[in-house]
């Protein structure tokens, strides 16, 4: 049924966190939110995320007796020399990100702490570990029908946390992963028996944010897609939209917040914007900027468009990738270029891995994951782990398998000297327990992702027991993340640095608060949540003329 357009004055496009967030606190704010959704499905990429949210000075944090600590000068450390609009950007997100937190919090959201995952750039100045927060298992059926049309409502996934990742991927190597394990699975079956759905990660925090806009009965629109914005006097008070009924007008009195994602799917963009041929995103399909060009289109700059959320990947067929995490970090397994040898430390964060692979002509040529046979006996993997997967990547040519080094090489097209050293030269180093070329396992997040049973060093494991792997690694992405430029405020800025009125974008609509890097586990959501939170606070505060400090 059609919605009457008197009963909204707000429209948000997108309904991943940074939307269903924004309409949410619209909704508290005394405005009248409508949410309108391109796909089919709801949720947006962050159901298919790890769903969890960077950020410091949380109130479970303080609870524990762990405030915010030094995250200001780890956040000023990692932005360096930036203008004073992205400094004040950065301190908006660490001010608001705990009271948007607080205010899900008593809307009915159950947060879970992780008091384990370190930040992921360590040895910079005030780095900690424990700043990330998720969502509780949830129970997709209390969603009703809703919970029909959410993204990926059909997969059959153990309902885990973050930081039961490790513990599952190292389930055969001792009794501890293993009972935990077998808890969390048989947990998930039991409720699943009970009639329920049980949910984790992304799909948790979504299902969650659901529940509260249902609650407040925020109406949503799915497989409506954003045409066009539309401006009347010099600010954004409607939108077009495209449905299966045609194209039509919303108004919206009190402005337009785009929560819609970047570019990532969108070819023409990426090779305009970036200069790049070949991607190899793990972003959902409608993630094609049509916020970008709709906002740019009535005047809106941008930044940082070039860069993005950088994700090793490995190649599971010709149009689909695997995340490649915990592959990097645990022991027996090395990352060679085209050439066979070592040019990083793989245990570090995927933001730096991933960026660092694209930098080393990972793009352009066949960069690959080497493993032994014991490291696929020891560790499961959503992907490797099953034969049938490993049978059609060989098919495809992007996994290799070989009794010896040598004949490995051969088949990855590199010199077998070169490979031969570069894995006795690693083997070397997994013996004494340091690696003396990349550091790799020396920080906590290192580790974190490593085995801690495993000695000398969690990260460091000799490649010598046959057979032998090679996957294709590539430089993938989880999205672009420069986009529209914005303020404190969340508001969208034109080419002279002057806001958009009632214009706001937030998630990956916008470009960072973090600049080029990437804080902590669940920063992207977090700073998602968080500005469509700011965003909806002030279109409230303009719409009845409320004083805002600094307002412009």
């Amino acid at each position: 049924m059609a919605i009457d357009e008197r009963e909204y004055n707000f429209v948000v496009v997108g309904s991943g966190a940074a939307g269903l967030v924004g309409a949410i606190t619209a909704s508290m704010m005394g405005l009248r939110p409508l949410i309108v959704e391109k796909a089919d499905v709801w949720g947006g990429t962050t159901a298919i995320s790890g769903g969890v949210l960077w950020i410091p000075g949380n109130d479970l944090m303080v609870q524990d007796g762990d405030g915010a600590g030094a995250a200001d000068t780890y956040v000023r450390a990692l932005l360096g020399e930036v203008t004073p609009r992205e400094t004040a950007k950065a301190e908006a997100f660490l001010s608001a990100a705990p009271e948007m937190a607080r205010m899900l919090t008593d809307e009915g959201l159950n947060w879970i702490r992780s008091r384990t995952h370190p930040d992921y750039y360590p040895h910079v100045q005030g780095s900690s570990v424990g700043r990330t927060l998720e969502a509780a298992r949830f129970d997709g059926k209390t969603l009703g029908k809703r919970f029909e049309s959410m993204r990926a409502a059909e997969l059959d996934l153990p309902a885990i946390t973050s930081d039961q990742f490790g513990t599952v991927t190292r389930a055969k190597t001792a009794l501890g992963p293993f009972l935990g394990t077998a808890v969390t699975v048989g947990s998930s079956k039991v409720r699943s028996w009970l009639g329920q759905k049980p949910l984790g990660n992304g799909r948790a925090l979504a299902a969650s944010l659901m529940k509260i806009a249902m609650a407040r009965r925020i109406p949503i629109r799915l497989s409506t897609r954003l045409v066009e914005l539309v401006e009347t006097d010099g600010a954004i008070t409607g939108v077009v939209v495209e449905s299966e009924n045609g194209r039509e007008k919303l108004d919206a009195p009190a402005g337009v917040l785009l929560a819609a994602g970047g570019f990532a799917r969108n070819a023409s963009l990426r090779k305009k914007l970036q200069d790049r041929d070949r991607v190899w995103t793990n972003a959902i399909p409608e993630d094609e900027g049509d916020a970008y060009v709709a906002a740019t289109a009535v005047g809106a700059d941008d930044e940082r468009t070039d860069d993005c959320w950088w994700m090793p990947s490995i190649q599971v067929s010709s149009s689909t990738s695997g995340l490649a995490l915990g592959l990097r970090a645990l022991p027996g397994s090395i990352v060679v270029n085209a050439e066979g040898r070592r040019y990083m430390n793989e245990a570090a964060s995927y933001m730096t891995t991933g960026k660092t692979m694209f930098e080393n002509g990972a793009a352009d040529a066949d960069h690959w994951l080497i493993m032994d046979g014991k490291f696929l006996k020891r560790y499961i993997f959503a992907e490797l782990s099953q034969k049938t997967i490993r049978d059609r990547m060989m098919a495809d040519g992007f996994l290799k398998r070989a009794s010896n080094i040598t004949d490995l090489a051969r088949q990855c097209g590199m010199d077998p000297s070169v490979l031969e050293a570069t894995v006795a030269r690693f083997n070397g180093f997994a013996r004494a327990g340091r690696d003396l070329d990349f550091g790799r396992g020396d920080t906590d997040y290192d580790r974190h992702w490593a085995d801690p049973n495993h000695k000398p060093n969690p990260s460091l494991g000799e490649i010598c027991h046959p057979p032998f792997w090679a996957a294709i690694l590539r430089p993938g992405d989880l999205g672009t993340n420069g986009g529209l430029k914005t303020d404190e405020r969340a508001r969208v800025l034109d080419g002279s640095d002057r806001p958009i009125v009632g214009l706001y974008a937030a998630g990956n609509s916008a470009s960072s608060p973090f600049g080029r890097t990437y804080p902590g586990a669940g920063a992207t959501i977090a700073a998602a949540a968080t500005f469509g939170y700011i965003a909806a606070t002030d279109a409230a505060r303009r719409l009845t003329n409320a004083p805002v400090e600094g307002s412009t």
